[in-house]
């Protein structure tokens, strides 16, 4: 669901490690970069909620009752 502009920081050993991938013409180590760094943290990205109008937040708070799925801090309490 690409709905919105995501941001992904890397870090330093990270950004090496991409350098040297690209430099390297790698494309095994690249696409393990991609399916083990940076698609997890998209997938992370795209699940935060961000500036909700009240009446969605609790919206999404009675379906996190029920489906556990959602963001753990969105279910009711027990």
């Amino acid at each position: 669901m690409a709905d919105k502009r995501i941001v992904i920081s890397l870090e330093p050993i990270e950004q090496i490690e991409l350098e040297r991938l690209v430099l390297d013409d790698d494309e095994t180590g690249a696409l393990n970069f991609l399916k083990n760094c940076l698609y997890p943290r998209m997938l992370k990205e795209q699940n935060k909620i961000h500036c909700l109008p009240y009446f969605e937040l609790e919206a999404r708070k009675r379906a996190g009752a029920e489906d556990e799925n959602l963001n753990p801090w969105l279910k009711k309490k027990k």
